[in-house]
């Protein structure tokens, strides 16, 4: 049964890889320096759920210059695509008090579809943000048994990343991979020859005494943003938070690729709202409504309807009455009374 399992990955990462290669010919990436590019440095943090509710008014005061914010995951053990609960909160907040913002968003995908699906999923949601840093693509823990990637080995985890980020790339956005030191230097974990000669690069690596103490990461490949630690305080944030330098920076801020507006989201309501994880099919009971946010103030959060015998995926329950649902790889939100599961 084993040799069969990893045959099947052997063939699996072929077939990957040669689709890669189709999309690559077929869509050259786009991984040129943003028009407002500056070689001047930049400071900035890196958050996600974990950073709990942020004022981000008294981070802009201390001097932060720009954000990492992540937008999703996808769960290591399962395969569920989740939104991060923080993330329009974080993009909202980030950009009203003028601190410059850029997206990640943590991967654990096994194919070229889930990669694709990831990149949409993260430029689907962004969209009505001004994102001007670069959107990055976060792989971790993949050496672990108890993920669903261990064993991919290198080539066909590189050919992942690629996928997403050409889909980055396509979809507006300056694309950047991250990962630690170690699994960079000297292509231990990833085939740095192909990303870095793709993309931005922001590697991962905290010495004994922080940037500026330290002035430059020892990692010897070409790299464009430094994540030096992750247990820096800024004001703002409970506890502690991840430290960036960037070696560029932005003399504008970018436009929303959707001008039609982001659906203010409130403290309490980012902070409140729980979802269980599932990946099960549902219909709707009657005609109900697909929402960019799980709420019902505004008509104009409204993606599309949905009928009785159309099937979407679920992947989580909320404990405000809400559900996530998938509809083309887009994250919407649903009543969940008014939805069935599909036995």
């Amino acid at each position: 049964m084993n040799r069969k399992n990893n045959f099947m990955k052997k063939i699996q990462g072929i077939m990957l890889c040669m689709a890669i290669v189709l999309t690559t010919m077929i869509q050259p990436v786009i991984a040129n320096a943003a028009p407002a590019e500056s070689s001047n440095a930049s400071l900035g943090i890196d958050v996600s759920r974990y950073q709990g509710q942020i004022d981000w008014s008294l981070v802009a005061q201390s001097g932060v210059q720009f954000a990492m914010i992540r937008v999703g995951y996808r769960t290591q053990a399962t395969g569920v695509l989740n939104e991060d609960p923080y993330a329009r909160y974080n993009l909202q907040e980030a950009q009203k008090y003028g601190i410059k913002v850029g997206a990640y968003f943590f991967s654990s995908a096994i194919n070229y579809e889930e990669a694709i699906e990831e990149a949409n999923f993260t430029a689907n949601l962004i969209d009505k943000y001004q994102i001007t840093y670069p959107v990055a693509f976060d792989c971790e823990g993949f050496s672990k048994q108890s993920s669903r990637q261990y064993g991919l080995g290198k080539d066909v985890r590189t050919a992942l990343a690629v996928a997403f980020l050409d889909t980055i790339a396509v979809r507006g956005y300056t694309p950047m991979f991250y990962a630690s030191k170690n699994e960079m230097t000297n292509s231990a974990e990833w085939d740095m020859n192909t990303l870095a000669s793709r993309y931005k690069i922001w590697v991962s690596w905290y010495p004994s005494v922080p940037f500026p103490g330290t002035p430059a990461c020892t990692y010897p490949g070409t790299h464009s943003m430094w994540q030096y630690s992750a247990k820096s305080t800024v004001p703002g944030v409970s506890g502690t938070v991840d430290m960036n330098v960037a070696y560029f920076s932005y003399t504008e801020t970018a436009s929303a690729k959707d001008t039609s507006g982001a659906e203010e989201i409130s403290a309490e309501n980012a902070s409140n709202v729980q979802f269980t994880d599932v990946y099960e099919v549902v219909t709707a009971k009657n005609i109900t409504n697909l929402r960019t946010v799980p709420s019902s103030a505004s008509p104009d959060t409204i993606v599309t309807p949905i009928s009785n015998g159309d099937m979407i995926y679920r992947t989580g329950i909320g404990n405000n009455g809400w559900s996530r649902v998938l509809l083309n790889g887009q994250v919407l939100y649903a009543n969940t009374s008014y939805l069935v599961k599909i036995s």
